[in-house]
């Protein structure tokens, strides 16, 4: 980009280290931010602005500085770091990135930067997770049936890593200009679809080669009847032959084309179902575990639990602590 992106909505600048900390979790999420040095250095600059589904800040530290954000099951999270050094990590791995390198952060890890030495500055792209996995479910054609996870090291020298850095200074180009179309509810949709649609094409994750791989065939009808059914009632205690006499064929035929087109039997399609149902409510955080369990049919707590915790990464109750935390 020619200038400074985000030129027209700085939070703030020079200001104390305390300022600079309650302005940036105010604009990303709640984290734990810690001044390494314990100098009065200012804190840093930061500026920042949201569309409907996507938060992008540009941060410049002035000091030493960790950021905690724990999990952040609600979002996907991607950091362009454009000047200096930082060291991060998600989940187990690690990495130390400078000028042009970007993370990629998954929800079900946790995320923290290390260390951000005194006048890095970043790109810091939050993204609703939900927006996320909707993009990934039209690409594909079917449910993603397992968490999407992205590597970590995002590439942006190559060809596609390129093209979605565009995609990035589109937006940040757009938020910047006064007066123009950004303001409209369709332009920014599309801005946004755009820059994940690029982000899942770009970036290396586990549905990446079911991407690349030639479409099959649409579901045939039996399948596509027994999806319906499922997706309108899961809380139901369908058994395979249930669904299968609900979508005119015999159980096995069924378990086959639920294999062949939508890659799980049809059982794992409905407790999957369930599971998104489920957490979808305790992010919300309107109902406790329990009820939330027991409303989406499962009746086996422990077994909820363990489900729960191999399809989103995190326990039932993390997912809710983390909403009234």
């Amino acid at each position: 980009m020619g200038r400074s992106p985000l030129a027209r909505h700085v939070l703030c600048r020079n200001s104390g280290f305390a300022d600079f900390r309650d302005r940036l979790n105010d604009l990303f999420y709640p984290a734990d931010v810690t001044s390494l040095t314990g100098s009065e250095v200012p804190g840093g600059e930061l500026r920042g602005t949201r569309t409907r589904h996507v938060t992008v800040g540009l941060m410049e530290f002035g000091q030493r500085t960790r950021v905690d954000a724990g999990r952040t099951l609600s979002h996907y999270h991607v950091n362009l770091v454009l000047k200096g050094t930082i060291e991060a990590a998600c989940g187990p791995e690690e990495m130390v990135a400078t000028a042009g390198r970007a993370m990629v952060f998954t929800p079900t890890r946790h995320h923290r930067l290390l260390s951000c030495e005194g006048g890095a500055k970043q790109l810091g792209i939050k993204i609703d997770r939900t927006v996320v996995e909707a993009e990934l479910q039209a690409l594909l054609g079917r449910p993603p049936q397992a968490p999407l996870e992205f590597a970590f090291g995002f590439d942006l020298t190559s060809a596609p890593g390129r093209s979605w850095r565009n995609a990035l200074d589109l937006l940040l180009t757009e938020a910047d200009s006064a007066g123009g179309l950004f303001g409209e509810q369709p332009v920014q949709q599309h801005v946004e679809r755009l820059l994940v649609s690029g982000l899942l094409l770009a970036q290396t994750h586990n549905y990446t080669e079911a991407l690349r791989r030639p479409q099959p065939p649409a579901c045939p009808r039996t399948v596509r009847r027994a999806i319906d059914v499922i997706d309108a009632r899961p809380e139901h205690p369908y058994t395979v032959g249930d669904l299968a006499e609900l979508a005119g064929v015999s159980a096995r035929r069924l378990q086959e084309g639920f294999r062949e087109y939508i890659g799980v039997t049809p059982m794992t399609y409905l407790r999957n179902t369930r599971l998104d149902r489920a957490h979808a409510e305790l992010l919300d955080g309107a109902a406790g575990v329990t009820e939330v369990a027991q409303r989406w049919g499962f009746t086996h707590l422990s077994r909820f639990a363990a489900d729960y915790r191999r399809r989103f990464g995190v326990a039932p109750s993390e997912t809710l602590a983390r909403h009234t935390s």
